[in-house]
């Protein structure tokens, strides 16, 4: 397995090649993850006119190795490092598993938005709703690791 050096450093790189590569997108990424409705997806799909409709798809050869990273990244931040020393040893084994399981929720969500970009159809209201699910869960677990990360290295760093 890669070392946390290596998994945070590729992760840093795919982030950023996402990012830079996906900036002509306005709406950002995040709105249309965050899109529970077929009107509200396709709304963000027709103002990115189909210029932005490839660079999205296209996106998906960067974001599925940029998930398994953080992913990974996350679980042995967790299990290898001393950050959450403090914590006692459930809230150390969920927050373990915080990001691998954002990454599946991301994999999901990236699954599903390739089905509605890729497929004719017709999906129901409620597979819009499930992407919209799983995306908010993703987020929801990487600000939990985030701010508690940060809380970690601030309490030790004081």
């Amino acid at each position: 397995m890669p070392s946390i050096r290596t998994l945070a450093i590729l992760s840093a790189l795919l982030f950023a090649a996402m990012a830079i590569y996906t900036w002509p997108l306005k709406p950002s990424i995040p709105a249309i993850q965050l899109t529970f409705t077929e009107y509200a997806f396709k709304s963000i799909l027709s103002s990115w006119k189909p210029e932005g409709i490839s660079i999205f798809k296209a996106h998906f050869l960067i974001d599925f190795p940029f998930l398994v990273c953080y992913g990974a990244l996350g679980y042995l931040i967790s299990k290898q490092t001393k950050l959450f020393n403090s914590y006692k040893p459930l809230a150390k084994s969920m927050l373990a598993l915080s990001l691998p399981l954002a990454a599946a929720a991301d994999a999901t969500e990236n699954s599903m938005h390739l089905l509605f970009l890729y497929n004719a159809g017709p999906f129901s209201q409620a597979q819009y709703f499930a992407a919209g699910v799983v995306a908010s869960i993703k987020w929801i677990l990487i600000v939990v690791f985030v701010g508690h990360a940060a809380h970690a290295h601030y309490k030790t760093a004081g």
